[in-house]
């Protein structure tokens, strides 16, 4: 050893084989990417792809009640894959790259989604009306982690409705965007609120939360000024 650096790799080798235990048996090869040591092809396969893609699967998505849009909806929603201003801008279109619906921040799937200001109130909204159900998303957490630690561990309906809830939530704020993008019209948080319960209201499964969208529940809702509320919803 004649340099630092020498020295230095000498010292980190020694650090290194310090965690070592030789044994008495013979040495054997074993394969990383099975539970049992063997070599498969397709766990070869599956490793070329660790890191390069997605492995979010998405059960909760497929199996949850709602149309099949819905549901397409957010499948690439969970991934951060909707086009969004900036999807849109790295693919060099000409958009405005603020959020429409709060004017503050750049428009990303999970700003418009789970922390804008705006969707931040309609999830307000949904956890005190599902009695914490379903949860004011936490701040800083990406789609798909939130998509998972929510449907974590329930019982098979609960799971069901609840990623329908979100899903619903999900969607109409999208459309809110593209209202506000398209037509420059804007609606309020309740009427995005409403919304949703209406789409669940409209699962036939769920038909038993008629009550609970009486107009009496909703403050500061004036129905005559918003008919169009309990029109099906596309």
């Amino acid at each position: 050893m004649q340099t630092v650096a020498q020295m230095a790799d000498f010292i980190k080798l020694w650090d290194s084989v310090q965690e070592v235990q030789l044994a008495e048996e013979p040495d054997k090869i074993t394969w990383k990417w099975t539970a049992h040591g063997e070599y498969t092809s397709k766990s070869a396969y599956n490793a070329q792809f660790l890191g390069s893609c997605n492995q979010f699967h998405g059960n909760s998505i497929w199996k949850a009640e709602g149309k099949g849009k819905h549901k397409c909806f957010a499948w690439l929603c969970v991934q951060s894959k909707i086009l969004t201003a900036d999807k849109l801008m790295s693919r060099q279109w000409p958009c405005n790259p603020i959020c429409s619906l709060c004017n503050q921040e750049q428009e990303t799937a999970v700003h418009l989604v789970l922390h804008c200001s705006f969707a931040r109130q309609v999830w307000e909204k949904m956890e005190e009306w599902t009695q914490q159900l379903v949860r004011l998303p936490e701040n800083g957490i990406e789609i798909v982690d939130w998509w998972q630690k929510e449907l974590m561990q329930l019982p098979k309906k609960t799971r069901k409705l609840k990623a329908a809830m979100m899903m619903y939530c999900a969607w109409n704020l999208w459309k809110e965007r593209n209202r506000r993008v398209f037509e420059q019209k804007t609606k309020n948080p309740i009427y995005i609120f409403v919304t949703n319960n209406i789409y669940m209201l409209h699962r036939e499964r769920y038909a038993c939360i008629l009550d609970c969208m009486h107009p009496r529940n909703f403050t500061g809702l004036n129905c005559s000024e918003n008919a169009d509320l309990y029109a099906f919803p596309s």
